[in-house]
Order: C-alpha cells, then sequence, then structure tokens
C-alpha cells in the first residue's frame, strides 16, 4: 500500500475516532478545513511541520500515522457502564479500525443488536433492529430500524427507519425515513422529511422531501423550501 493512501486513511479514521469534524480538525492544524479534506482524498499531504501536532491530536506516534500494522495487543479499561461495545479478535489481537489492514476484516462483519441499544461502540458494521437512544460509534455502517439519537461517528452509511438527532459524521451515505437534526458532515445525504442544522458539509448531493434550514450548506441540495445564508453548491427547490 502506497504511503499516500495509508497516511490519508489514517488520519481519516483516527479523526473519526477522536469525534473530530474536518473543520475541527482544520481549526487545530491551523488550515483550511478543505485542506484536510484533501489530506483524506490523497490529494495532497500535510506540511511536514505539521505532522507532530496532528499526531498530538491523535495521541499517536508519527510512525503510527504512516503504519497498516500494528501488532501490538489493546488494553481493555473500560468502565462498568451501560454501553455495549463490540470488539473482534485475530487470534489474540484486538483488530482495530485504525488499521487499513484490520478495517478490511472489520468492515465485513456486522455486530446485531435485537431489540433497543442505549449507547454502542463497535469497531465493526452495526445493525440496531429498534432504536438508539444514547449515540453510537462504529468502524463500519449503522444501521437501525428506529430512531437514532445522541451522535453518529461512522466510518460507512448510516441508515435510519425514522429520525436523526444530535449531529451525523459519516464516510458514506446517510439516509432517514423522518428527520434530520443537528450538524452533518457526509458524502451524500437522502431524507424524506426536513433537515434542521447548524452546518452541513456533504461532498456530493442533498435531497430532500421536506424542507432544509442550516446556516452553512456544502454540497448541492434539492429540497422543497430551503433557509440558508451560504450554499456552496448548486440549488433546486422543487414544487409542491
Amino acid at each position: 500500500m502506497e504511503t499516500n493512501t495509508i497516511l490519508a486513511k489514517n488520519i481519516y479514521i483516527l479523526r473519526k475516532q477522536k469525534g473530530l469534524t474536518q473543520e475541527q480538525l482544520a481549526e487545530i492544524m491551523g488550515v483550511s478545513y478543505q485542506a484536510v479534506s484533501k489530506w483524506e482524498n490523497e490529494k495532497s499531504l500535510p506540511e511536514v511541520s505539521i505532522l507532530p501536532l496532528l499526531a498530538d491530536t491523535f495521541g499517536c506516534s508519527i510512525d503510527a500515522l504512516f503504519s497498516y500494522q500494528n501488532n501490538s495487543l489493546s488494553e481493555i479499561n473500560w468502565s462498568d457502564d451501560d454501553v455495549i461495545r463490540g470488539v473482534v479478535f485475530k487470534g489474540r489481537k484486538i483488530l482495530k479500525a485504525s488499521i487499513p489492514e484490520d478495517y478490511k476484516e472489520l468492515e465485513k462483519i456486522t455486530f446485531e443488536i435485537i431489540g433497543d441499544a442505549k449507547q454502542v461502540e463497535c469497531k465493526c458494521n452495526v445493525s440496531v433492529s429498534g432504536s438508539i437512544s444514547g449515540g453510537v460509534n462504529a468502524g463500519g455502517e449503522v444501521t437501525a430500524c428506529g430512531h437514532i439519537s445522541g451522535g453518529i461517528n461512522a466510518c460507512g452509511d448510516v441508515t435510519a427507519g425514522f429520525n436523526i438527532s444530535g449531529g451525523i459524521n459519516a464516510n458514506g451515505e446517510v439516509t432517514a425515513g423522518a428527520n434530520i437534526t443537528g450538524e452533518i458532515h457526509t458524502e451524500r445525504i437522502n431524507v424524506k422529511g426536513n433537515i434542521t442544522a447548524g452546518t452541513i458539509e456533504c461532498e456530493k448531493s442533498i435531497n430532500v422531501e421536506g424542507n432544509v434550514e442550516a446556516d452553512r450548506i456544502s454540497g448541492n441540495v434539492i429540497c422543497t423550501e430551503l433557509k440558508c445564508e451560504r450554499v456552496e453548491g448548486s440549488v433546486t427547490v422543487k414544487k409542491q
């Protein structure tokens, strides 16, 4: 695997694990959010002078930013709480989504929960037959038949049968059967209800059957009604 690809993948995954948006990481690094986007899409590399701060922000070494292998065992030191955690072992090694080689194996695995879940942390795909009320962090896709609230960090697509609230950071497509509230940072959005957000960053298209209200939108919008001070992209308003 080329160095550029490894670094791009690691920056993306480590940023997601820290729960940072591209804008937030850019602010810490003293660069534009477009620069962070270019790093993660292999269009450019961070300046050498930025690497120490980048490693410190992610809590890793500079070598780890360029590494695709980590054979050390992970230490489990979790609180005795109500969080549902899914961990995958390969032999005695815990697979980590932050390592591209491990991620390829994790994205094939789905952690399935029957019923509702309060809070979920999982290194692979997550599927919940009910609702998630306390947020979810996943190394892959997130699917819930009900509502998802409390925020979402996912390395893949996000699908909810009803409402999504609390903000979304996803590397893929976000689909909701009803409304979305909270900041959104993803590749593509499909919503059957309304969107209310402070900031919407979408690399591709935003398709909404209802109304969109936001302070800033980055992406192409198709909706019934739009309220936004700043739109970076094309807008199509459908006739009712």
